[in-house]
């Protein structure tokens, strides 16, 4: 067992940006096998897994996570990962406990902004697209963007506290992400005034329906774009998407990258 200091990661480092304010964004690959044994990090940190999978394991529970999966690790905290899938590549943003104190931001808070993990998703790859061209303005995009990351905190207190049918129509939605369902047939299902999902969506999602959508279909394709048995084109529509050009561009807006931009990573 031991601990790995700041940016440091088991795996091979390939790039890495560092912000004045303490979030460091570290793009970490797997090519061989690395130790297997417990150990921790010295700071806390999100990783968002690209490519490949392990089985993780924390002192609490093991979950097998793969392409799009998202954790987050407290500072010290104890885990070990077990038959990495070889080539693995993950993204880590990593935080310093300064900053934390300086935001007034929890490690906990962190770690429950994240499971609203389909926005989490989107704000960490636009994150790691603005390390990769780093300019003048980078440095304060980043710290606004975990900003926006930090303050989804927000809408998830507001979804815990929100009337029943709101967590129906969550499960509505997740349940028929590759579809385009419209407020009168989502309001018949569940047996509501279409005014009434209209009038409350943002309150309790942060967004609007459509973008909602647009961000579950983003996410689903996170796990599939890097498949060698499914081109971008299949991906689009197995996702939802009326064509390749939709697809293009909504994923551009949500994560910063083009497909075949990340399909390359």
């Amino acid at each position: 067992m031991y601990e790995l200091e700041k940016e440091t990661y088991l795996g091979n480092t390939k790039n890495i940006f560092k912000t004045r304010e303490g979030i460091a964004v570290v793009e970490t690959e797997y090519q061989n096998k690395v130790y297997e044994g417990w150990h921790s990090h010295n700071n806390a940190h999100i990783t968002l897994f690209l490519k490949g999978g392990t089985t993780e394991k924390r002192k609490n529970f093991s979950e097998t996570v793969g392409p799009g999966s998202l954790l987050f690790y407290h500072s010290d905290e104890l885990h070990l990962n077990q038959n990495t899938l070889l080539p693995s590549r993950n993204i880590n943003i990593e935080i310093e406990e300064n900053l934390l104190k300086e935001l007034f931001i929890s490690e906990a808070q962190i770690e429950k902004s994240i499971q609203n993990s389909v926005h989490a998703k989107s704000l960490i790859l636009k994150i790691f697209k603005e390390s990769q061209a780093a300019d003048h303005f980078t440095n304060d995009n980043v710290k606004m963007l975990f900003a926006q990351l930090s303050n989804t905190n927000e809408h998830l207190e507001r979804f815990e506290k929100s009337p029943f049918w709101v967590k129906s129509l969550k499960e509505l939605l997740n349940d028929c992400w590759n579809e385009n369902p419209n407020l009168n047939e989502l309001a018949q299902i569940l047996n509501l005034n279409p005014i009434s999902i209209s009038k409350h969506f943002p309150r309790y999602f942060g967004c609007t329906l459509g973008e909602y959508m647009r961000r579950i279909k983003i996410n689903r394709s996170l796990s599939l774009i890097h498949s060698n048995e499914i081109n971008l084109t299949e991906v689009a529509l197995e996702c939802g998407f009326a064509d390749q050009s939709h697809f293009i561009r909504t994923f551009k807006n949500q994560t910063g990258f083009l497909p075949k931009q990340f399909q390359k990573l």
